[in-house]
């Protein structure tokens, strides 16, 4: 455990220059090959057409750069992931504008931009308008290609790092007794009354981990909270009553500043007064907590705060001394810990005493770039599962009842991602009904060659399942009469944009425009009554990026458990008729057709004709 925890620090060190190597590469490469030869194609867009907006201008007085806005239309690679507000790069064919930097003499040059709106045409084109700011002087050249903008500076995260591996060589060959050591050593949560944790008593999940985070000696506490457990219902309510009953200042840090805010509304509403919690960057419009300008503004809240307080951030913020104190805080909560790296939890765990990890590493991981000797771009949650679907007993507590899915489905998504630990709460998932439909998972089979990631047929068929579920009596609530279900109680997923595109296009066609559709990413805590998933390709030799991605048991556990009643999954009739060549390929299959196995045919009993 020792070495292991020292060679993670050493590793950790060098985390973010590994991660941003790739971009420098990938992008200088692009400067120079030919586009039909760029070796990283993750977030490009080659333009078939470039046109512009509008031409250079201030948009306000006080904009200091002249600005104008492009449109080009050309076909992202699959995963892209490019949103309004992204920084990107403008790449110009040589000789390009004056002024822009370059990689050498005869190659491309760039210029920076923001992404404005991002949307498909009629022919499943992708459509892209940026803000591109002026460098050097005004030209009327046009950009052949976007690609992806800087990485976003680590200066703090990697200072922060370098501190806690310092404070470790200090002491070699002892390790310090802090937090990050004891997650990186992997070892049970240290507690001052050298007890276990304590029992969970009556499914109060929220009273036992507030007691074992009491009982934490400058400790971690893991807690695994799959999909419907109410992760962040228990979570603010062991935050409320550390803050209210124990005078705890306590942060909340987050990859996105979006799940930050959605937990600082549920301390909120747990009960700790608005004014007793903190943030700055505030995204969401009229928060219940107290939103300030800057970094500077939090940290004079903290010093002129008395007693208990919450203060949100990401881990940019809890790594900047400007903005939080080092060790000035009783617990960091590390939100969504199934996503946060060990590097940036060894980083944002020297702003407080303890560390509550909530999370489930079973949902979508972090996207990692680098390459590194250790396993320090694995999330801090899954780290300490050790390869196993639930966390084990003695590093923390599994939510092992879900309020979403009916035991049917519940049944399904626990064997593929959750070692058979995850239960339905019968009283409440079982009470709910949909007629004509039995609940659990579904396969309907589609008969199509050579699709890769556009499927009509597909399309077709999920326009033709939606048409027969609407209508049907939908009792969401049992404390609710019955309804129809509505096209709002349907969300469609599909693993490529392209067949997002194509599945949209064909329900609006048929007069159904309110289905929700896109990819796992979108809907990642979403819920409906029913989920269907399109596979999309036709067989494996079709696949984009491999099987891997298409059969990922996270990607498949986040689509199907966001259905409260039943998921459909639209597939090829050939898409699994394959051998694979590794044991990780057969293990991947083995899952899918377990998952896949059984009732081909979720109706019941023949309805009339659903009504729209």
């Amino acid at each position: 455990h020792d070495q292991q925890a020292a060679a993670l620090m050493a590793a950790s060190l060098g985390y973010h220059r590994r991660e941003r190597k790739p971009f420098w590469w990938a992008h200088f490469d692009r400067l120079a090959a030919p586009a039909d030869e760029w070796a990283d194609t993750g977030d490009t867009l080659i333009a078939s057409s470039v046109t512009l907006d509008a031409d250079w201008h201030k948009a306000t007085p006080r904009q200091r750069k002249l600005r104008r806005r492009v449109r080009l239309v050309g076909d992202f690679d699959t995963g892209s992931t490019l949103r309004p507000k992204d920084k990107v790069f403008l790449l110009y064919e040589s000789p390009g504008p004056e002024g822009l930097p370059s990689g050498g003499a005869g190659t491309r040059s760039w210029s920076s931009a923001e992404v404005v709106e991002r949307t498909v045409d009629p022919h499943f084109h992708d459509v892209l308008v940026v803000e591109e700011l002026l460098q050097g002087d005004e030209h009327s050249s046009l950009p052949m290609a976007v690609t992806p903008g800087s990485p976003i500076p680590s200066t703090s995260l990697e200072a922060a790092i370098e501190s806690a591996a310092s404070a470790m060589c200090d002491q070699l060959p002892t390790l310090p007794r802090t937090a990050a050591v004891d997650v990186l050593r992997r070892i049970p949560p240290r507690t001052r009354s050298g007890a276990g944790l304590p029992e969970v008593e009556d499914a109060d999940f929220a009273a036992a981990i507030t007691a074992a985070v009491l009982d934490l000696d400058e400790s971690y506490l893991a807690v695994q909270g799959p999909p419907g457990t109410g992760k962040t219902y228990t979570g603010s309510r062991v935050v409320a009553a550390l803050v209210r009953e124990h005078g705890w200042r306590i942060g909340v840090v987050a990859q996105s500043h979006s799940v930050v805010e959605n937990m600082l509304d549920g301390i909120v509403a747990a009960g700790v007064p608005g004014d007793r919690v903190v943030k700055a960057k505030t995204k969401t419009a009229d928060p219940a907590w107290t939103a300030v300008p800057d970094a500077r503004s939090v940290a004079s809240y903290l010093n002129a705060s008395e007693g208990g307080c919450v203060v949100g951030g990401t881990a940019w913020d809890f790594t900047n001394p400007q903005c939080i104190e080092p060790g000035s805080l009783d617990l960091l909560v590390v939100d969504e810990a199934g996503q946060f790296c060990l590097a940036n939890t060894v980083a944002v765990a020297r702003a407080a005493q303890n560390l509550l990890l909530l999370g489930d590493p079973q949902q979508l991981p972090q996207v990692s770039q680098g390459t590194h000797p250790e396993a320090v771009d694995e999330s801090a949650l899954g780290w300490l599962a050790e390869g196993h679907g639930a966390l084990p007993a003695e590093r923390g507590y599994f939510l092992s009842l879900t309020w979403r899915m009916h035991p049917d489905l519940c049944a399904r998504v626990s064997d593929l991602s959750y070692d058979g630990r995850l239960l339905s709460k019968t009283e409440v998932t079982s009470a709910r009904a949909l007629d004509g439909v039995l609940p659990g998972v579904h396969t309907v089979r589609v008969d199509h060659r050579g699709n890769a990631t556009c499927s009509e047929e597909e399309s077709t068929e999920i326009v033709g399942q939606v048409e027969k579920l609407l209508g049907a009596a939908w009792t969401g609530d049992p404390d609710m009469p019955a309804r129809p279900l509505d096209e709002a109680d349907i969300l469609v997923v599909a693993p490529y944009n392209a067949q997002v595109a194509s599945i949209r296009t064909a329900l609006s066609a048929a007069g159904l425009e309110r289905v929700p559709v896109g990819t796992v990413d979108k809907f990642q805590g979403r819920q409906a009554a029913v989920v269907l998933v399109s596979m999309t390709a036709s067989a494996l030799e079709d696949v984009p990026r491999g099987m891997s991605f298409l059969l990922s048991r996270n990607r498949l556990n986040v689509a199907l458990s966001r259905g409260q009643w039943c998921a459909i999954v639209v597939q090829s009739g050939v898409l699994t008729d394959y051998l694979p060549t590794t044991p990780d390929a057969l293990a991947e299959l083995g899952a899918f057709l377990r998952l896949t196995g059984g009732c081909d045919d979720p109706a019941t009993s023949p309805r009339p004709e659903a009504r729209r």
